[in-house]
């Protein structure tokens, strides 16, 4: 019986050693093998077709500055998060999968991302459709992106509802076992003080100069609003490119906040015969936008913390946790035209970690229970197995030995299920964003680390928008769009 078990183990395990691992992922964006990472990912979703194989695809080709394949890929996300999010309240795939996570492994329920990646997802989409210069289409995008927010709250306040009636419910993470590595890092008062799980100011910023370009100058002001409530360094964005109006006296304790300017005039004409129009004020220079990127986000997996207890040999408890993030260095950013050189400010808007250590911390409330559910489980079949051996005269002297493979073999079996529980690692770490003008015509240097390379910004162009990924310190992918 057990040498039937261990070849069914195995078996399972060898069909699932296709998935394309973290260290690969991460090792194929350091050495830059984008082709052969593109053709790996490309077949683990069409294997897997997964929420997760689908949405680092569509990075991997964002990166590589294939944005109608990513939009695809993006879209083919989004279609299996739709029918996740449209279910029915019951049926039998759904019963199975919560029947497996709490009775066997956290990985036995298909991983649909959290609230920050789920909303994520429609903002760097819009990023592909501003690098083809579809602004309705980005605009469209970044609509999608706030409804996201929305549903994704819901969801989430039904799943802390439905278990706050458990008494066994973390309310601290002094309560989380002392080996967990996750333990301290819950602690940390900057994770614990964001608004939510399910908001960035990234978003909202892009969401605000996107409006913009679609001609949709009011939503682009609630866009930009938003973000400054959610941070600090998003008022010093929008303060320092767009105006301040005048507080007005009825309104005097109230910060005044930037107004959306127009979009700026078309450049001037080289032809001899043409005329400016009446009132139309023409200017030397051009708006700067840059997009910014560095670093990967952290991976997701899942902990196995094992507690020795006879006759059994020890006691499962797995527990979600992230493997550190890809730390990115800070892009350098500065404007040469003639004699003249200045720095572009960034302003770091996204923190991927910090999204998903208080996504954890709201998680981890409700994991807690299904974790201990799911190690009762198994203890009891190693248990099972231990009181049957000793109650058969020939397999009494083994039972220790019966009881320690069958807990092994579940831990094996928990574990090959638990590595399908991965979130979106190719998701950068950090997002910055800049605003300026520039004279027109401007080089453009770009560093980080030890590599820099260097733009001369389109002359004909009102505004040009610049997206620079930093995967790694000597690895630069630049890529630009105009209005």
């Amino acid at each position: 019986m057990l040498l039937c078990s261990c070849i069914l183990v195995l078996s399972f395990i060898s069909g699932c050693a296709t998935r394309i691992s973290t260290d690969a992922i991460r090792n194929g964006l350091r050495t830059d093998s984008l082709e052969t990472l593109k053709q790996d990912l490309g077949k683990t979703h069409e294997s897997f077709g997964e929420f997760v194989t689908a949405v680092n695809l569509a990075r991997v080709y964002q990166v590589d500055g294939r944005w109608v394949d990513s939009i695809k890929a993006f879209e083919d996300a989004l279609v299996l998060l739709e029918a996740y999010e449209n279910r029915a309240e019951i049926n039998m795939r759904a019963v199975f999968a919560d029947t497996g996570t709490i009775l066997f492994s956290r990985g036995a329920d298909e991983y649909y991302g959290m609230g920050y990646e789920r909303s994520l997802l429609h903002t760097f989409n819009a990023l592909n459709y501003l690098m083809l210069g579809d602004f309705s289409g980005a605009a469209v995008e970044m609509r999608r992106m706030v409804r996201r927010q929305e549903l994704w709250l819901e969801e989430s306040q039904t799943r802390i509802e439905k278990h706050l009636e458990s008494a066994r419910m973390v309310h601290s993470p002094d309560h989380l076992p002392h080996s967990y590595s996750m333990r301290d890092l819950l602690r940390n008062q900057e994770v614990r003080d964001l608004l939510n799980n399910y908001q960035d100011p990234f978003s909202y910023s892009l969401g605000a100069i996107l409006y913009r370009l679609a001609e949709d100058p009011q939503a682009s002001e609630t866009s930009m609003r938003r973000a400054i409530e959610l941070s600090d360094n998003a008022n010093l964005l929008f303060s320092r490119a767009w105006d301040e109006p005048i507080p007005t006296p009825k309104k005097p304790m109230e910060p005044p906040l930037p107004v959306v300017p127009p979009l700026p005039l078309p450049p001037p004409s080289n032809s001899a015969d043409s005329t400016p129009c009446r009132g139309a004020i023409q200017t030397d220079t051009q708006e700067l936008t840059i997009i910014a990127f560095s670093g990967l986000a952290p991976a997701l997996r899942m902990e196995n913390i094992r507690m020795w207890f006879p006759p059994i040999g020890y006691i499962l408890i797995d527990l979600p946790a992230y493997t550190a993030p890809v730390p990115g260095a800070i892009p350098t950013i500065s404007v040469h035209s003639g004699d003249e050189s200045a720095a572009v400010d960034l302003h770091a808007l996204l923190r991927t970690d910090l999204l998903a250590y208080r996504t954890l911390w709201d998680e981890i409330r409700m994991e807690t229970p299904l974790a201990v559910s799911r190690a009762l489980t198994r203890a009891g079949i190693s248990t099972t197995a231990y009181v049957a051996s000793r109650s058969h005269r020939d397999t009494e002297g083994l039972a220790p030995l019966i009881a320690s493979l069958a807990t092994v073999l579940l831990d094996i079996f928990s574990s090959v299920l638990s590595d399908s529980v991965r979130n979106w690692e190719t998701l950068p770490n950090a997002g910055y964003l800049a605003m300026t003008e520039v004279p027109r015509g401007s080089t453009l240097a770009i560093g980080t680390g030890s590599r820099e390379t260097s733009m001369d910004l389109p002359q004909n162009a009102r505004g040009v928008i610049v997206m620079v990924t930093e995967l790694f310190h000597s690895n630069i992918k630049v890529s630009y769009a105009t209005y």
